[in-house]
């Protein structure tokens, strides 16, 4: 069962939030940030401590909550920003829905995907707006690098730990959720040569994260297939090929 009319009612609360935040969002400004992302955070606190009462549970959706106001400034057309906050409140949903369920059932592996799914669509979200940031705004490369070292270190082992069900393996997953985070945090200062844009950038993160993190997730399980894993690694390094082939090339003289 993936509805339950609470965790509905929380995601529409989500959604009439930024609603309030698009309304006064005229002439953006550094005050408009910082009470967006606030209130975003307090529903989004607010509504884990109804649903599940566990402070582990709120990372997830405070990624989403703390990335979507700075992309929604870069979204100029009145009808992409609502599609985008839509798209969010679904994000925000499946993060909530997945966390309810989990604590009910650690090992529900519909929850599990469902939390996967906000992860990773919470990771797009954070490079992207990062990324941005830097790109737009005078933002020192070294902190670039410590967020995304904090953010993928965080999400690693919210989902890496699969909703509590391998405590057992704790410590390894400590170790290479630390070992991801230094990864793309070193991948971070690599792409501020690269000439592409914010969503570029955050599509090949993403990407190079996956592949990684996909690696992990089976060593963690004893299922890892050295065929099964080149396959998947040969067609994610296709798909950032195809990326960077039919991207536009941002040149700075």
């Amino acid at each position: 069962m993936i509805f339950h009319f609470v965790v509905f009612l929380w995601s529409v609360i989500f959604y009439l939030a930024l609603q309030i935040i698009l309304r006064f969002g005229e002439g953006v400004t550094w005050g408009w940030y910082i009470w967006s992302m606030l209130l975003l955070s307090v529903v989004t606190f607010l509504a884990m401590k109804r649903l599940t009462g566990r402070l582990k549970d709120f990372f997830l959706p405070l990624l989403l909550a703390v990335t979507t106001p700075t992309l929604l400034s870069f979204i100029d057309s009145k009808v992409e920003q609502q599609i985008f906050v839509v798209l969010v409140s679904l994000m925000v949903y499946s993060a909530f829905i997945g966390a309810y369920r989990l604590k009910q059932a650690p090992k529900d592996q519909t929850a599990v995907a469902l939390m996967h799914t906000a992860a990773l669509s919470g990771l797009f979200l954070f490079y992207a707006s990062i990324y941005g940031f830097y790109l737009n705004f005078n933002f020192p490369l070294w902190a670039l690098m410590v967020l995304f070292f904090g953010g993928t270190s965080l999400v690693s082992y919210v989902t890496l730990i699969g909703g509590g069900s391998r405590s057992e393996k704790k410590s390894h997953i400590k170790l290479y959720s630390v070992l991801l985070g230094l990864t793309l945090s070193e991948l971070a200062w690599v792409i501020s040569f690269w000439p592409f844009g914010y969503l570029t950038t955050a599509s090949i993160s993403l990407i190079f994260y996956y592949i990684a993190w996909d690696i992990i997730w089976h060593a963690l399980d004893d299922s890892l297939r050295l065929k099964e894993t080149l396959i998947r690694m040969g067609l994610f390094l296709a798909l950032i090929g195809v990326l960077l082939y039919s991207t536009p090339w941002r040149i700075v003289v």
